[in-house]
């Protein structure tokens, strides 16, 4: 259900992605659009759907197979 005061359509997919890709909680992503919590819950499905990875690039971030050094 929208509320009235919900972002248009497209608008609040964009802010939907972002806050997917960045790992924010659907919660976030239905406060700053304005759009139900279920709205954003199945947008973000339709994004695990299309293969889009949330939290894209953490990965290497936490990898601890790979060791890092730094030359001094």
């Amino acid at each position: 259900m929208r509320t009235t005061d919900a972002m248009p359509e497209d608008q609040a997919r964009r802010i939907v992605y972002d806050t997917y890709v960045t790992g924010q909680p659907e919660t976030t992503a239905a406060q700053l659009t304005g759009r139900s919590v279920g709205w954003v819950t199945q947008e973000y499905r339709h994004l695990a759907r299309r293969g889009i990875c949330p939290v894209a690039g953490q990965g290497e971030l936490f990898d601890t197979t790979t060791q890092h050094t730094t030359e001094g």
